[in-house]
């Protein structure tokens, strides 16, 4: 599951209004590797289309903070909950917090990245495009999926 954060909304479309909050929350199984992309997006190895899901695929997990690792180490007595944590720490809505948070399966991580603090590219444009979008949200539903059924 993947859910954008857009903390200023332009009122029309004319004009973007970013803020350096905005990005997005992600929840990935701990142990999700490349090839589980690979297989998720049923894209072949060596392929123009797996050079961009690598891209994608790197600039999710290395540029994004794991934030329940780091409220877990660092917060978890500062701050009553994980949810209290996204929000005071990250300004992150809570309304984006509770539907990512109720979606967490057991083995999985939150992260959290913004679109300032050096998202790639290629992350960036899937996340602002809605039909590619709902092809991120499709691949990590399907990594998701796998190990879920696999952990059961």
């Amino acid at each position: 599951m993947i859910e954008k954060i857009t903390i200023n909304k332009p009122n029309n479309n004319l004009y973007t209004t970013s803020d350096s909050r905005d990005g997005f929350l992600i929840c990935l199984p701990e142990k999700c590797t490349y090839d589980d992309f690979l297989i998720a997006a049923k894209v072949e190895p060596n392929s123009y289309s797996s050079a961009l899901l690598s891209r994608l695929y790197h600039g999710l997990k290395t540029s994004s903070i794991k934030v329940d690792e780091e409220y877990r180490k660092y917060y978890s007595n500062e701050y009553k909950n994980l949810l209290h944590f996204l929000f005071w720490k990250y300004c992150i809505p809570v309304s984006i917090s509770k539907k990512v948070l109720t979606e967490l399966h057991p083995g999985e991580t939150v992260f959290y990245n913004t679109f300032s603090s050096g998202c790639s590219w290629t992350a960036d444009a899937f996340i602002d495009n809605h039909t590619m979008m709902k092809t991120l949200n499709a691949i990590i539903d399907e990594v998701r999926r796998r190990y879920y059924e696999n952990s059961k």
